[in-house]
């Protein structure tokens, strides 16, 4: 504590002589003095220090900035980017998983600044609120998140962001082979995003005591987090949907190994310890698998998450299981609907020249919910059906179609997530006018789709 206040008083006296300067960590940040008494100081191993300076801006709020010493934060930069290009394959594929990436900066040899997120805590913190063996507990997350949240709709958002972000960390973190994660170093905003900080073991380089590793799980995925995705402690289709998610990002990145292999190859050569050798490569090539097809990719991510979630999966297990089976019967066969396994063919059954859905009807059987009422019209004169379809129904089909053709084909298809109370008649009508947006694009996409 007396070292940082003579440091602060050293830091005030150069803004005294200065007027103002520009942070290394973005130039585009202008500061003009410290405030005291909203620094302090991190207890971790490297005694990082938390900063606060005043923003030029009038109407800017303060800059807050971690700097930190004895850390090679060349390596945390060098992971930050890898992850800054993932989200931006994501994007780009109309996968948006509501990453947060924060910037850093080494300004000379073990040290530099770092970006703090606001609003935002780490687990651990909000773990002990639930006392010490918080961390054991499945509730703190999602108590913590209802406290930040109160509104429905604003905690539905909230969970929709973290089912989002927690898949892209667990895909990203897997195929870095981030290292040392542990309750503190990862954070979670209170708008639901979760995110990784402090990247200082990667590649798999995992901290041993005595031979054994200390990240022996692939990434970190706990109890606590399924309790936020399930919306309680039994399974629900939003698991569904989150490993859907984890398996979708995964493959779009497998897409991209060679890009991530040079990247990281052109970084041999600059002294970070823990990428100096083909060895650290061949991590990541590992890692990508990209001899597999995305069928056998998808199973394959999915058990990781199973043995993520360790002694707590035995209740999961069948559920995952089941996943997997359902949607790849087998890696090379074409697949199927399960409500239609019948194969179409233009020659058997004639082109679909229109699609349309023409209204909702409430269902009971097998359970509670809406079906659409949906309207074919075929290319031999004048025959018109009538089929009743679901929404999942939709879905099932939107993601047979991906296994096909590559996304750019396809049109986007509308969000599962339904925010707060609108639900039932409300959401079925708003479903119906999207799935008829959905349809039109996909009967006038490129003829090998349409067909």
């Amino acid at each position: 504590q007396a070292i940082l206040r003579e440091g602060l008083e050293d830091v005030a006296q150069f803004f005294k002589a200065h007027g103002s300067c520009r942070l290394p960590l973005s130039p585009s940040l202008l500061v003009k003095g410290i405030v005291p008494r909203d620094c302090s100081y991190f207890n971790s191993n490297a005694v990082p220090l938390k900063l606060s300076f005043q923003n030029v801006d009038p109407l800017g709020e303060n800059i807050r900035v971690i700097f930190k010493c004895g850390d090679d934060l060349r390596q945390d930069m060098l992971t930050l980017q890898m992850i800054r290009i993932m989200n931006k394959i994501w994007v780009q594929e109309g996968l948006d998983m509501r990453m947060v990436i924060f910037r850093c900066f080494s300004t000379g040899r073990g040290r530099g600044m770092v970006e703090m997120i606001p609003n935002a805590e780490t687990l651990r913190k909000i773990q002990v609120e639930h006392g010490v063996t918080g961390s054991f507990k499945d509730r703190p997350l999602a108590d913590w998140l209802q406290k930040h949240n109160p509104e429905e709709d604003e905690y539905e958002k909230a969970v929709e962001n973290f089912i989002y972000s927690c898949a892209g960390c667990c895909v990203a973190t897997y195929v870095l082979g981030i290292c040392d994660r542990h309750n503190d170093n990862i954070m979670l905003k209170t708008t639901g995003h979760m995110f990784h900080i402090d990247f200082g073991r990667f590649l798999g380089h995992a901290q041993m005591f005595g031979n054994i590793k200390r990240d022996r799980a692939p990434f970190v995925f706990t109890s606590d987090m399924a309790y936020v995705i399930n919306g309680g402690d039994k399974p629900s289709s939003r698991f569904h949907d989150f490993v859907d998610l984890c398996c979708q990002a995964y493959n779009l990145i497998r897409k991209h190994t060679h890009l991530f292999l040079n990247l990281l190859g052109l970084m041999l050569s600059c002294g970070i310890p823990e990428l100096s050798d083909l060895e650290d490569l061949k991590y990541v090539y590992d890692a990508l698998r990209p001899q597999d097809s995305d069928a056998d990719a998808t199973t394959y991510f999915t058990r990781l998450i199973e043995s993520s979630l360790g002694s707590v999966a035995t209740k999961l297990n069948f559920f995952i299981h089941n996943l997997a089976q359902m949607k790849f019967t087998g890696s090379e066969a074409r697949p199927t609907l399960s409500f239609a396994p019948r194969t179409h063919t233009l020659k058997t059954s004639g082109r679909i020249r229109d699609v349309f859905l023409c209204r909702h009807e409430r269902v009971f059987n097998p359970s509670k919910g809406y079906t659409y009422v949906v309207k074919v019209q075929r290319d031999n004169p004048g025959e018109v059906t009538f089929v009743q379809r679901t929404f999942e129904e939709f879905q099932e089909l939107h993601n047979k179609l991906r296994l096909l053709f590559p996304s750019s084909l396809l049109p986007s298809f509308p969000s599962r997530f339904v925010i707060g109370r609108s639900r039932g008649e409300a959401v079925a009508e708003r479903r119906k006018e999207e799935l008829n947006g959905y349809i039109w694009h996909l009967i006038h996409a490129a003829p090998e789709v349409a067909e």
